[in-house]
């Protein structure tokens, strides 16, 4: 994106410039039956993993939240050196640890705004505070000589001023102004903060306003730069607030990558200024786009539900303990598998229970579940507290093989 220096008269009053806020009942039928499947489908996934696994792995889904984000805004990199980056260890090439930092500052940010989303009965997300906060705590993350906006070209000289609103119009061409005038957000982000309140909105309706929000702040592009990956979150918080994906179980990001470039298109192209730069935005464009961003939604929930099918996970559990059993190095106990499926089905499993489930003595059990601890394969607060799942990079191609594609996962994990 592009800073430009423009004084041309708006066609529409700022205001109505932003609008339509949301279809109108009698547009929203559609839109309502995709919305009401889109809750029924997350409950349902979420239903289906206890509550101890559902948490971890949700944690874990954070990579691909932040992985596919950013590959959206060009930079790409892979889980293995995500990981590597939320320990502080970054490749020497300046362009791939510019794309590590961005990667762990994406995770870090959403875990911590997801936090304080739920703390509140319904945060009220879209406040300009709010998305100031987000974007500022995403920047302060990154080291001071990224601080610039960053181009195709590279680094500019131009600073990011985190947390702190566009003072320049932007434009997407480099000579034709996109989105409002940097003087006009300050009123426009108060009534896209009224307008759109989670609070204000029921059940589908909800949704609705959540996936119209996502269209509206990205044509707000209220920052000078980080829009898109701000947008993203804000979205899978909103959503967080309404009830759905809580555990991050399914990645919007995920699905909007994959369809990049209608994603582009619905989000650029509806906005685009006529030969006499009017904003022609309308409500049928808002129509669909809140349809295309729902069919994401559902398309991702969908895949996840095929992948963590529960006799499928138990199957790949004893795929990996099977493969390295047979390793001569660092091999795991062949009956590791019976309390790695039960920890995983119940989400906690008492450590007392380990030698029943294992089948073996207790002294071989314990031996065992340390083995297991060490390697991360298992996780547990403290020597007497019950056992969780752990997800470590080297399982998640057996345990997950369709999300962790080789290209993403990196191929030295196969």
């Amino acid at each position: 994106m592009n800073n430009i220096e423009v004084d041309m008269e708006p066609a529409k009053m700022a205001e109505e410039a932003l609008t339509p806020y949301i279809p109108r009942p009698e547009n929203r039928g559609p839109l309502k039956d995709m919305a009401q499947e889109i809750i029924a489908a997350s409950a349902r996934l979420e239903g289906r993993i206890a509550p101890q696994t559902a948490e971890v792995l949700g944690d874990k889904l954070r990579l691909i939240n932040s992985y596919y984000s950013n590959l959206i805004e060009g930079h790409k990199t892979t889980i293995p050196a995500i990981e590597s980056a939320l320990h502080n260890t970054f490749d020497r090439d300046p362009e791939k640890k510019y794309a590590q930092e961005l990667c762990a500052a994406h995770v870090q940010v959403e875990k911590q705004f997801m936090q304080v989303a739920l703390s509140l009965p319904i945060t009220n997300v879209c406040e300009p505070q709010f998305l100031r906060d987000l974007h500022a705590d995403f920047y302060a993350r990154l080291p001071p000589e990224h601080l610039f906006t960053h181009t195709g070209a590279g680094f500019t000289q131009v600073p990011v001023s985190p947390g702190q609103l566009r003072d320049v119009d932007v434009s997407v061409d480099g000579q034709s102004r996109h989105g409002p005038r940097s003087r006009d957000l300050l009123g426009l982000l108060a009534t896209f903060a009224q307008v759109y309140a989670p609070s204000h909105f029921h059940g589908d309706e909800r949704l609705i306003a959540m996936a119209a929000s996502h269209h509206r702040l990205t044509w707000l592009h209220p920052f000078r730069d980080g829009n898109g990956r701000v947008t993203r979150l804000f979205s899978g918080l909103y959503l967080a607030v309404s009830g759905i994906n809580r555990d991050n179980l399914w990645s919007l990001s995920r699905g909007l990558s994959r369809r990049k470039k209608q994603y582009m298109f619905e989000l650029w192209a509806t906005d685009a200024p006529d030969e006499k730069g009017v904003n022609y935005f309308n409500e049928e464009l808002l129509v669909d786009f809140c349809e295309f961003f729902f069919k994401i939604c559902l398309d991702q929930i969908s895949f996840m539900e095929s992948l963590l099918r529960l006799d499928q996970i138990e199957a790949r559990i004893d795929w990996y303990v099977e493969s390295r059993a047979r390793q001569p190095q660092a091999p795991i106990h062949a009956q590791s598998a019976r309390l790695l499926r039960a920890v995983f089905m119940r989400g906690a499993v008492a450590r007392g229970q380990a030698a029943e489930i294992l089948n073996m003595s207790a002294r071989s059990a314990r031996r065992t579940v340390s083995a297991l601890l060490d390697q991360g394969l298992l996780q547990s607060t403290s020597h007497r507290a019950p056992l969780i799942i752990g997800l470590p990079l080297a399982v998640l191609p057996y345990y997950f093989p369709d999300l962790y594609d080789p290209s993403v996962i990196g191929e030295e994990y196969l």
